[in-house]
C-alpha cells in the first residue's frame, strides 16, 4: 500500500506493516536514539488502517505523557496499562482458534491448539505468566481483526518475566505473528544484532554527527516481503514526534499560486524562502557576501530552486537582478523557470543574464546583458550594472553560479571580482556566490564571504547548515507556502 508523503515513517515501513498477514519488526538502537518516538509514530501513522497498542515497560504514564504531551489525545487507543486483566472479551461470542503454543512452553506445559468462545479463557496450569497473557487477551479479544501491538521494550518484558529474549520473541512470532496474523512492534534497549533473524523485519536507529552538529538515521535492515528503494533516512524528533526524509526532491513539484514575495526587515533582504531566512536570523543583510556550497551528490535541482526563489523575491519587489546561472544555463530556460512565478515583464525590465557578445548572434533578448569575456571586473563594473538595470530599484542581486563563471574567466576569477564585491557592499547589495565541489573559487570567496551556507546530501535527504553563522543541520523538502518559495527547512533534533 502506498500513502502519499504525507506520511512520517519511511514508506517501506508502512508498506511492510500493510501488507497482508501478520509481521513482526524489531527496533533497535542506543539510549536516546528515538526508538520509542518511533514506536509512537508508527502507532500513529497507521491509526487510521488498524488497531493499536502500546504497552510501556520502563515507565510510567506519567513519564510517558511529560515527553510527549501529545500522547494525552491518544490514551485510549494506543496505551495498555501495567494491571491490564488477563481476561478480556468483547462480548461477541465469536468462536476463534486459540494459538497459545509459544505461550505454553513459556508456562512449562505443552497446550494443544483448541476452539473456544472469544474471552473464555481456560485455567492452566505452569508458571504465571498474568503480564504476558493479557497482551494475548488484547490481541485474541480483537479478533477476526488485525492489530499492531507495541512492546516497549522487549527486554525488560523477558527480564521481569524470568526469560530470555529468544524464547519470548520466538513464543511471540509463532503465536501472535503467525497464528493470529497480527503484528508485533518489539522494541530493543541494545543495538547488538542478535535476535535478528528471529523478526520479519529489523530496523536500526541511531545517533550521527556530520560536520560537527548531531545526526539521526534510519537503517533499514531487513523487511521480508517489502521492497526497499531508500535502506536509509535521516530523521528529526522535532516537536516530539518522528519525522523521516525521503527522495522527495525527484518528485515533479509545482507550486499551485503565483509567487508571493516575503517581505525584508530594514537591515536585511529577504532571500524568498521563509525558514531560511529564519535560520539566517532575518535574511541577508544588506551588503553581504554570501558563499552557498553545494556538496557531492545534491541535485542539481536543488540549487536551481533556490536560484529562482532569490530571483522571484527581488523582481516582486521591483529590485535589479545580475544573474549568471549554474550549469551555463540558457538565458530562455533560466527565464521559463521564473516566469512561472513572476510577471514576465518584470523579469525582462529587472533581470540581466550576462552573455559573451561573440556568443549571442540573432538570439537577442531584453535580458541579456553583453560580456566580452576577458575580465570579470571590467564586464561586471558598477557603471555597466547600474547602466543595464537602470529601471530597477536598489538594493541589487548579483547571483553568480561559479562553474559558469570560470568556464568563462577561468579558475583565477576571483581576483577579478575584488571591485565588484566592494561595489556590491558600498551600494548595500548582496552578492551570492554558488559553488561546486569542482570550483577552483571556494576558499578565496570563504575568506570574503560574510554568510557561508553549505548544502549537502546524507543518505537520500539534503540538508543545509551554516558554517557562517554557525547552525545545525536543517533538512530541506518542498511544501506548498503561504508565501515565498516552495522549501521548508526542519532541524534535525
Amino acid at each position: 500500500m502506498i500513502k502519499d508523503f504525507g506520511l512520517r515513517i519511511p514508506q517501506e515501513v508502512y508498506s511492510f506493516f500493510t501488507n497482508p498477514g501478520g509481521h513482526s519488526l524489531i527496533l533497535r538502537g542506543n539510549a536516546g536514539a528515538g526508538k520509542t518516538t518511533f514506536a509512537l509514530q508508527i502507532i500513529e501513522d497507521l491509526s487510521e488502517i488498524e488497531k493499536s497498542y502500546y504497552y510501556p515497560t520502563r515507565v510510567s504514564d506519567g513519564s510517558l505523557f511529560s515527553q510527549f504531551p501529545w500522547l494525552k489525545d491518544k490514551l485510549d487507543q494506543w496505551l495498555v496499562s501495567h494491571q491490564t486483566s488477563s481476561k478480556k472479551s468483547n462480548g461477541h461470542g465469536h468462536m476463534v482458534e486459540l494459538h497459545r503454543e509459544g505461550l505454553g512452553t513459556l508456562k512449562g506445559i505443552s497446550p494443544s491448539r483448541s476452539v473456544t468462545a472469544k474471552g473464555h479463557m481456560q485455567v492452566s496450569i505452569g508458571k504465571d505468566l498474568g503480564e504476558i497473557e493479557s497482551l494475548y487477551d488484547i490481541i485474541e479479544d480483537r479478533l477476526p481483526d488485525r492489530t499492531l501491538m507495541v512492546i516497549d521494550s522487549l527486554d525488560a518484558l523477558a527480564e521481569r518475566n524470568g526469560m530470555n529474549c529468544v524464547k519470548l520473541l520466538t513464543a511471540i512470532q509463532k503465536d501472535i505473528v503467525e497464528g493470529y496474523h497480527s503484528n508485533v512492534l518489539c522494541v530493543l534497549e541494545s543495538p547488538e544484532q542478535q535476535l535478528d533473524y528471529l523478526g520479519d523485519g529489523v530496523i536500526k536507529v541511531s545517533l550521527g554527527e556530520h560536520q560537527g552538529r548531531r545526526t539521526r538515521e534510519i537503517d533499514i535492515l531487513k523487511l521480508r516481503g517489502t521492497e526497499i528503494q531508500q535502506p536509509k533516512y535521516l530523521c528529526t524528533l522535532k516537536g516530539g514526534k518522528l519525522q523521516s526524509f525521503g527522495y522527495w526532491w525527484e518528485r515533479n513539484f509545482q507550486a499551485s499560486r503565483p509567487w508571493a514575495s516575503l517581505p525584508d526587515i530594514d537591515t536585511h533582504v529577504s532571500t524568498g524562502i521563509k525558514d531560511l531566512d529564519n535560520l539566517l536570523l532575518g535574511g541577508l543583510e544588506k551588503g553581504a557576501v554570501v558563499l552557498i556550497e553545494l556538496g557531492t551528490g545534491v541535485p542539481m535541482s536543488v540549487a536551481g530552486t533556490i536560484e529562482s526563489s532569490l530571483v522571484a523575491n527581488f523582481v516582486a519587489q521591483n529590485r535589479g537582478v545580475i544573474w549568471m546561472p549554474l550549469r551555463k544555463a540558457s538565458v530562455e530556460s533560466a527565464r521559463n523557470r521564473v516566469i512561472s512565478m513572476v510577471p514576465k515583464e518584470s523579469f525582462d525590465k529587472l533581470v540581466r543574464i550576462p552573455e559573451l557578445a561573440t556568443n549571442m548572434g540573432s538570439a537577442w533578448s531584453q535580458s541579456l546583458m553583453p560580456i566580452e569575456g576577458s575580465h570579470a571586473g571590467s564586464d561586471l563594473k558598477w557603471q555597466n550594472i547600474t547602466y543595464a538595470l537602470q529601471s530597477a530599484e536598489s538594493p541589487y542581486l548579483s547571483l553568480i553560479g561559479f562553474d559558469t563563471l570560470e568556464s568563462i574567466y577561468g579558475g583565477g576569477v576571483m581576483e577579478q571580482l575584488i571591485d565588484h564585491l566592494a561595489a556590491m557592499r558600498r551600494n548595500k547589495g548582496v552578492f551570492v556566490g554558488i559553488v561546486s565541489p569542482s570550483t577552483s573559487s571556494t576558499q578565496r570567496l570563504a575568506d570574503l564571504s560574510t554568510v557561508d551556507l553549505r548544502i549537502e546530501r546524507i543518505g537520500g535527504t539534503v540538508v543545509i547548515y551554516g558554517e557562517e553563522p554557525f547552525t545545525e543541520c536543517n533538512a530541506m523538502a518542498l511544501k506548498e507556502q503561504e508565501q515565498g518559495g516552495s522549501i521548508c527547512l526542519t532541524p534535525i533534533v
